[in-house]
């Protein structure tokens, strides 16, 4: 049976190195600081007025997603999901994204590899109405083998301090989700276990290996510039939707999720049945199709649903200590 920390991550230690970097952010707070380590996003505000700007911040990667695009020549999607993984990120405080800088480490330049993934960049830039505002290639073939690379990137978005969207879900909210294109950037170090034990043959799966994440921001702006009253949103990515929209609930109240009001895409099932993964472990690991979360009203189901006809409700929040809770 496979799972996560045999592929060799470590979920629980990942989440006690973010609460000690958080202590360590603590101590370089400086005024204007809102929101630091914890949440999908970083604000800090320019100015003491409700109108005036907060700039959010996310930094992140795609992960070993990179080994399987060397592999079988899906540099572009890896560029749009770096660019994507990170409006996703931002938007989850209100925030539009203004520019986006990438980072690409590399082993040795290969011109192809490099326009392929500047390609997709620029690509995720257009559809989420950000600048590409610049960025790093750095050569280092000391520290990587020939025909890797890793590639990281950060993302700053704008907000008006008083369309700042912190969380504050009650009992009686209701979570509606926006499906995902399939695994976007998480979990591919088990994926990767996975289909080396089982010998797999990489080029026959590459189509659905290598889809590009689905980008929300556009979407969820709409919404809230539609005026929809949103409680809350998290994006779901590695820990899945428990690693995830816990994130973003209040420690009185838990999200109660059934797992039976939406459809898994079929890769979840063939890994999980290739790997012989739990269900539990499937649910730590992967978004099984969840790729965004909003906490709203009941009321504002419908507003939700009418810009988006695929959101599904998924659970509701009730009375706990801030933890997401499986119906079955």
């Amino acid at each position: 049976m496979a799972d996560y920390r045999q592929a060799g991550v470590d979920l629980a230690g990942h989440d006690a190195l973010i609460a000690h970097i958080a202590e360590r952010a603590a101590e370089a707070a400086q005024p204007g600081l809102l929101r630091g380590v914890g949440l999908f996003a970083g604000a800090f505000q320019l100015g003491d007025g409700p109108d005036d700007p907060v700039l959010c911040a996310t930094t992140d990667s795609v992960g070993t997603k990179v080994l399987l695009a060397a592999q079988l020549g899906g540099h572009e999607v890896i560029g749009q999901d770096v660019v994507i993984h990170c409006a996703n990120d931002v938007v989850t405080l209100g925030a539009e994204p203004i520019f986006f800088l990438d980072y690409l480490a590399v082993h040795t330049l290969d011109n192809e590899w490099v326009e392929g993934i500047l390609a997709g960049i620029a690509k995720a830039c257009r559809q989420a109405g950000c600048a590409l505002l610049g960025g790093e290639t750095a050569q280092m073939p000391d520290l990587y083998q020939p025909g890797s690379y890793d590639l990281a990137g950060t993302m700053v978005g704008t907000v008006r301090r008083q369309k700042l969207v912190e969380p504050c879900g009650v009992v009686g909210d209701v979570v509606v989700a926006l499906p995902s294109s399939g695994l976007h950037t998480n979990g591919f170090s088990l994926v990767r276990r996975i289909l080396r034990d089982r010998g797999v043959d990489l080029s026959r799966h590459r189509d659905t290996l290598l889809v590009p994440s689905a980008l929300y921001s556009p979407d969820v702006l709409r919404l809230l510039r539609d005026g929809v009253s949103v409680h809350g949103m998290a994006h779901i990515t590695g820990g899945g939707i428990g690693g995830n929209l816990n994130r973003v609930l209040s420690p009185v109240c838990d999200a109660r999720i059934d797992p039976t009001a939406w459809e898994r895409p079929s890769v979840f099932g063939w890994l999980q049945e290739l790997g012989a993964v739990s269900e539990d472990e499937m649910r730590r690991v992967f978004n099984l199709g969840v790729g965004f979360c909003l906490i709203v009203p009941p009321t504002e189901v419908a507003a939700v649903t009418a810009r988006r006809p695929d959101a599904r409700v998924i659970g509701a929040l009730v009375p706990g200590s801030g933890k997401v809770v499986f119906a079955c």
